[in-house]
């Protein structure tokens, strides 16, 4: 979401945090050898409104080579010594950016944070307290989430327009963030569920798709302006331009609108996890699933007696730590995805918990048959068909690869398919076997 509204009244202060957007490019452009575009990074805030300050922190006598094109820019270079300690560079934004909050300019309406590193979190929260609009800018894979989660509107640099993307290794693909257009699509549902029928603006509907996900950005998913974006999704919207000239306008297609013959894959995928909703099973297809699983059933094995509670805190604390790139929503959805297959079986013992003791703070046992991370995943996936199938009205009427993209994040090989159909077989011989009821 570009806020362009008063536009010409808006006043913005950049903070970057140099050296930690340097790194993260040369990791994330590993084989390109591409310097950071900063005529890109600071254009992108003039569209916000008119920029009053704009600096870059860094000890520069390691970075004398960038001094004169960040110069010529117009950004005022704030040397911080790199003898102060790995932390002086933050301390510095914090105090500059505190010090133009209760200080002397007032006048700033937008801040712009160009940093990854989760350490700003909280001075995020304290100038949006403070009536600030915060804008942060980031590398995807290398910044933290909950950095992202608490800007009012987060973009990706590599994502930019002009910026040369990063060549495909097993490394980069490793720190890369899914953009999976079916978390967009339910995005806006969501939003515009509450008035299925009535027209809204696209302006509207997209400054509401970001307030809950301050990363959504049209270009994520291959389109280049919100409205080539919505009319992509004509299965879900209609759009119309509401007078000659006037503005993007956009309606939620009431069921009876909607194709059921045919559908598309998108569309089927949207009706999937529209059944898993209404089971109390939220899901975000995510090629990082399978690992989420497989991680979850090692820390399972490694900790006797623990509770799903506690088996949920350290996948988190671990996918933080490790591998940031997988977001808490995917971590925070698949434990809760076992959960509703029956994954886990719960002590029973009551005279080892108080009355009060929720489920999940009881300890747990894997269900039977589960001896390893790739079964659990296998009854998770079967679980989760089942409830589809059902809700279907036959197990033959799942479609295979929407299936895959929906369990997997896409569909990667014959093998996979091969894979999610003897997973179907295996749900319909057993329902022949012991059929319902």
């Amino acid at each position: 979401m570009t806020d362009t509204t008063n536009s010409s009244t808006n006043q913005i202060a950049i903070y970057i945090d140099f050296e930690n957007i340097l790194l993260s490019c040369r990791e994330k452009f590993r084989d390109n050898d591409e310097d950071v575009e900063w005529p890109l990074v600071l254009g992108t805030a003039v569209n916000y409104g008119r920029v009053v300050i704009r600096r870059a922190y860094a000890d520069w006598s390691s970075f004398s080579s960038y001094q004169r094109e960040l110069l010529r820019l117009g950004v005022d270079l704030v040397h911080v010594t790199s003898k102060r300690g790995k932390n002086a560079t933050d301390i510095r934004i914090v105090m500059d950016a505190l010090e133009m909050l209760i200080g002397g300019d007032r006048t700033v309406t937008h801040v712009m944070l160009v940093s990854g590193d989760g350490d700003f979190t909280e001075l995020v929260h304290r100038l949006r307290s403070y009536g600030k609009i915060v804008i942060g800018m980031g590398v995807s894979g290398k910044t933290a989430e909950y950095l992202i989660n608490a800007c009012d509107h987060f973009m990706f640099y590599d994502m930019l327009a002009g910026v040369a993307q990063p060549t495909k290794t097993s490394d980069a693909a490793e720190n890369t963030i899914s953009f999976d257009i079916s978390e967009a699509r339910r995005l806006m549902r969501q939003v515009l569920a509450n008035k299925a029928g009535e027209w809204q603006t696209g302006g509207e509907v997209k400054s509401a798709i970001c307030r809950l996900n301050p990363a959504f950005n049209e270009r994520n998913y291959g389109y280049d302006t919100f409205k080539e974006f919505l009319a992509a999704q004509n299965d879900l919207v209609r759009i119309r331009t509401a007078q000659p000239g006037g503005h993007l306008e956009v309606q939620m297609l009431l069921e009876t609108d909607q194709p059921t013959a045919h559908e598309a894959p998108h569309a089927l995928l949207d009706r999937y996890l529209g059944i898993l909703t209404r089971q109390k099973v939220r899901m975000t297809p995510t090629e990082h699933r399978p690992t989420i699983v497989l991680k979850l059933y090692d820390i399972f094995k490694s900790t006797p007696g623990i509770t799903l509670t506690q088996l949920k805190e350290n996948l988190h604390a671990y996918f933080d730590e490790n591998a940031p790139h997988i977001s808490w929503q995917y971590v925070h959805e698949t434990v809760h995805e076992l959960f509703h297959t029956y994954c886990f079986e719960f002590d029973k013992d009551d005279s080892k918990y108080t009355d009060d003791t929720k489920l999940w703070d009881r300890s747990i046992t894997m269900a039977a048959g589960v001896n390893n991370g790739p079964q659990l995943l296998d009854k998770c996936d079967r679980g989760l068909l089942q409830k589809i199938g059902r809700s279907l009205g036959s197990f033959d009427k799942i479609d295979v690869e929407v299936a895959a993209h929906l369990l997997y994040g896409g569909v990667r090989g014959q093998r996979m398919l091969d894979h999610v159909r003897d997973l179907i077989g295996e749900i319909n011989k057993k329902a022949n076997l012991q059929p319902e009821g």
